[in-house]
């Protein structure tokens, strides 16, 4: 990368602008469109899933879960808006030559001003990243039946990532692309492999929930089966999320190889990109959550999921027959505690929260 000040044909510089040679502002240009990309996802998303919304959360009384809902989608909406307006204008330096004669102070305020966005922008990931692991811990926590151990080492691992995550904040070092818009940072060799250990947490933090989950829907593969036949394997690990989860990691994978293989100004090119899918997949989560039991991320009760134009709502305790409730004995629709009934849809709904 080539920076320097533009000069007149007499060797004055006549701007206090810095430019970069094309081989530094193409990979500035992708690292655009995998932003505009990540935006794109997050904001379709949220068009495509506003109906369901509005249907079981704001047409609802509200919940401790919908709140959670509310807040992780709000969050990242507003928060990637403000950061869109920031990536894309540019803070000139002209506006502050006031200060002094020479372009070396304009130019200083501009790279500082990119130091800024730079940190903004990290802050914005941490606090959607930590929100969505908190909801995370809060679906295993309820699909585990409250287990305390669980809670425990689920609440460690974040506490053990949030470190890292505020140690990865101090010691860097970036390089500014000084460029006509926008506000592009590079990142040392150093300092990419500083901030790729939080995302290396997240990773091995969204592995453990999909392990935790898959654990959970084998054993319970067995739990509930109709005619005496036994629940598709894959039926369930969309029923569980876990195939959310899997999403999750994956995103958060391909954002660290860019760390460690990509240049520096396309370092850390995906992180907006791993965030919006991570939104997104939990405030999908929430929604077949809330379409199941209004209880949503503390139900214990199992999203919904197709199998032979069926659906099933099922918890993720054991189901005994209530043989000595008011129900007729002979009739294996009634449950203990809650009953169910057949109808022309087969949809069977139990629901239970913590």
């Amino acid at each position: 990368m080539d920076l320097g000040l533009s000069k007149r044909a007499n060797g004055r510089p006549s701007s206090p602008s810095v430019y970069i040679t094309a081989a530094g502002g193409e990979p500035s240009l992708i690292h655009n469109y995998l932003h505009l990309l990540a935006i794109s996802i997050l904001l379709y998303d949220h068009l495509m899933t506003f109906g369901n919304e509005v249907h079981y959360f704001w047409r609802r009384p509200k919940t401790r879960s919908a709140y959670w809902f509310f807040f992780n989608r709000y969050l990242a909406f507003f928060g990637n808006t403000v950061e869109v307006i920031l990536f894309f204008t540019t803070l000139s330096a002209q506006r502050f030559a006031f200060l002094s004669p020479t372009p070396s102070t304009s130019l200083s305020f501009r790279y500082c001003s990119c130091k800024q966005y730079s940190l903004f922008r990290q802050l914005m990931l941490i606090s959607n990243q930590a929100l969505v692991c908190v909801l995370l811990t809060l679906r295993i926590y309820a699909l585990y039946g409250c287990s305390r151990r669980i809670l425990a080492f689920m609440v460690g691992s974040w506490a053990i990532m949030t470190g890292i995550s505020c140690w990865a904040l101090f010691g860097q070092k970036i390089v500014h692309a000084g460029q006509e818009t926008g506000c592009h940072v590079g990142l040392s060799s150093d300092t990419a492999i500083r901030l790729a250990g939080p995302w290396e947490a997240l990773f091995v933090f969204d592995s453990i929930i999909f392990i935790l989950t898959m654990v959970k829907t084998w054993r319970g593969r067995h739990e509930f089966s109709f005619n005496r036949a036994s629940i598709p394997i894959i039926y369930l690990i969309f029923r569980d999320g876990a195939i959310y989860f899997a999403v999750m990691a994956l995103a958060n994978l391909a954002n660290i190889m860019t760390f460690y293989s990509c240049g520096p100004f396309m370092r850390g090119g995906l992180s907006t990109f791993g965030s919006s899918i991570s939104v997104t997949m939990m405030s999908r989560l929430m929604l077949n959550l809330h379409e199941a039991a209004n209880a949503g991320i503390y139900s214990t009760t199992l999203s919904a999921f197709p199998s032979r134009n069926m659906e099933y709502h099922m918890p993720t305790g054991s189901v005994e027959l209530n043989t000595l409730g008011s129900g007729n004995r002979s009739n294996p629709s009634t449950f203990q505690g809650q009953s169910f009934r057949v109808d022309e849809s087969y949809h069977f709904h139990v629901s239970r929260g913590i």
